[in-house]
């Protein structure tokens, strides 16, 4: 894989365990520049506004680099959390299955995707731990280094510890598992913690799926909503004339940039996804929907073939990266769904990356969907002989010529491969949280009118429920 070759290193522990000077001594024996080290808090507001792992996705290292976090996605468990009244949680409580399953999906995906994760937790008894937080403090030159949150997680020892092992075993698993390493002995604990590194870092180096590892594409499971009615990827749809359509426009326009202005709209924001035959009119139909709403809140990501660089990162890193803050949209001028559409017609991926890949979509969308993100999914129907038709039309102008490439006619070719290929997707992604709308796009008018009214009708449907 383009991308084989990073390492992401979690080091955990309890205070005075030593990750500082674990992480310090790695740094001193490795070339920085290929390292880069974060040091997550709680996350800001900016954070709050995305999904939980957004702030760990857009820090993932390319090929070829190491990022080592303190505590990562662990940190969100294992770091005191306090209501609103400021009384902390017990340690004694059960971590949410939810967080920890998400996290054992995540561990998997990167792992599959060519990412080596690497697990770390420092632990060290009761005595030593008083005793090193007691030199510190003493010291004007180090008391910095002891903190509130320090402190606070260093009374409640023997629950802390507890705490850890819960999670340490709910997400161990062969090809992400923990190392609980003795932080009593600095020298020890380092090169212990060094040769694990090491060892990574040489898995590293091989392919990230190989035929023996590769494992067939899980069945189907019919847990969702039902697929959408128009299943097939083209129908017979009604003309529109000039004068209706202009009236249908105006007023679906205004509903839509109406209930984006709504006050529980605020607390939410929109994930538009457009697919479909080259020239089946999804730059019209974005276009249309943008026109309704303030410049400010809403930007519109073009997908093409991965570059260079994105090719060094997981597949989905590129979009994650463009998820929108709270009160905001994000049209997808084509999307994720290239995973299983052109890569996979075109055999641009091994058939193990884009048949696993199902479950990662519905992973990535239900993550979206928990945090209150709407998101829902377009295929633009356009038919073989409106499709030739537009394409010497585009040819003919001057103008709409540089809107067909040659790989627009080779992928023309494939016609009956892609229309296979969606409606697999379509039956394998369609859920009731992320639901897909089949629109005919042989009529330009018909499509964009249908295009808005589905989006005008699941926004009412969500903020309406949610009010």
């Amino acid at each position: 894989a383009p991308h084989a070759g990073s390492v992401v290193l979690i080091v955990t522990g309890i205070p005075a365990a030593g990750r500082s000077e674990t992480v310090h001594q790695l740094l001193d024996w490795l070339d920085p520049k290929f390292v880069t080290v974060h040091a997550l808090r709680r996350p800001d507001a900016s954070q709050r506004e995305r999904p939980a792992l957004w702030r760990y996705w857009i820090r993932l290292p390319p090929g070829g680099r190491i990022a080592i976090f303190f505590g990562a996605w662990y940190g969100d468990i294992l770091l005191p959390v306090r209501d609103a009244r400021g009384t902390a949680r017990t340690f004694d409580a059960v971590p949410e299955c939810r967080a920890l399953a998400r996290i054992r999906r995540l561990e998997t995906m990167l792992r599959r995707d060519g990412v080596q994760v690497v697990k770390v937790h420092l632990h060290i008894d009761r005595r030593t731990q008083r005793k090193r937080l007691r030199a510190l403090r003493a010291s004007t030159l180090t008391r910095w280094r002891v903190t509130p949150v320090d402190l606070w997680l260093a009374r409640p020892h023997a629950a802390v510890r507890r705490l850890a092992d819960r999670c340490i075993r709910a997400t161990h698993r062969p090809g992400a598992p923990w190392h609980v390493i003795d932080g009593s002995d600095g020298e020890a604990r380092a090169l212990t913690v060094g040769r694990v590194l090491l060892r990574a870092l040489r898995r590293a180096k091989e392919p990230a799926v190989t035929a023996r590892t590769a494992r067939r594409a899980p069945a189907v499971r019919r847990r969702h909503a039902a697929t959408p009615a128009a299943f097939k990827t083209h129908q017979e749809g009604p003309d529109v004339s000039a004068e209706a359509y202009r009236r249908a426009l105006q007023v679906l326009q205004g509903r839509f940039a109406l209930l984006t202005r709504r006050r529980a709209f605020a607390r939410r924001s929109a994930v538009l996804a457009f697919e479909g035959m080259d020239a089946a009119g999804k730059g019209g139909a974005i276009k249309r929907l943008a026109q309704a709403l303030d410049a400010r809140v809403y930007q519109v990501v073009p997908v093409g073939a991965p570059s260079p660089t994105e090719q060094r990162y997981p597949w989905l890193w590129r979009f994650w990266r463009h998820l929108p803050r709270r009160g905001e949209i994000a049209f997808f001028d084509r999307s994720w769904y290239g995973r299983v559409l052109v890569e996979r017609v075109r055999s641009l991926t091994p058939a193990v990356d884009w048949q696993r890949a199902y479950a990662e979509i519905r992973e990535f969308e239900r993550q979206l969907a928990e945090h209150g993100i709407v998101v829902h999914k377009f295929w633009l129907a356009v038919s073989r002989e409106e499709q030739l038709r537009r394409f010497r039309k585009r040819d003919a102008d001057p103008l709409k010529r540089f809107k067909v490439d040659p790989e627009d006619w080779v992928n023309r070719r494939h016609f009956a491969a892609y229309e296979r290929a969606a409606q697999e997707a379509i039956a394998r992604t369609h859920a009731r949280h992320a639901p897909w709308s089949v629109i005919e796009a042989d009529d330009k008018r018909h499509a964009r009118l249908a295009v808005l009214r589905a989006v005008c009708e699941r926004l009412e449907r969500t903020l309406d429920a949610g009010a």
